[in-house]
């Protein structure tokens, strides 16, 4: 199923609640920036019952969990499309190897990402050798 299907279990108040809170772990296994028990840890956080999705949440707390997760994706669906965008006109430029700091930071473990960075090409090892001589 894809992600609005899931996301539409998990906002549908006529699901039961232990059905909406699997729905909720699905979607933390697709997008979990953190891990898999990070993100869910993170999301409880962010939720305020500084624990895991399980027994003991509400159904607001699990469309509140939804909203951030959801955020959290956007942010990084936007740094990866921006990201693509650049390698597109790189390769326009017979730059076919993205840098290691480039690759590092699309990897890297972040709630967040931020979309300006991704349009802004790391500079890789050797590039900064040369500059700073």
């Amino acid at each position: 199923m894809s992600w609005a299907v899931v996301a539409r279990r998990v906002r549908d108040p006529h699901v039961p609640l232990p059905y909406r809170l699997s729905a909720l772990r699905s979607l933390v296994n697709r997008h979990h920036p953190l891990g898999f028990g990070g993100t869910q840890q993170h999301l409880g956080d962010l939720v305020g019952t500084s624990r895991p999705p399980g027994p003991g949440w509400t159904g607001d707390d699990v469309l509140a969990a939804l909203d951030v997760l959801e955020e959290s994706r956007a942010s990084r669906l936007r740094y990866v499309e921006a990201f693509a965008e650049r390698r597109r006109q790189e390769k326009a430029e017979h730059r076919r190897q993205p840098t290691r700091a480039d690759v590092d930071a699309l990897r890297r473990a972040e709630w967040v990402k931020d979309v300006d960075e991704a349009s802004v090409r790391h500079a890789s090892v050797r590039e900064r050798r040369r500059t700073s001589r």
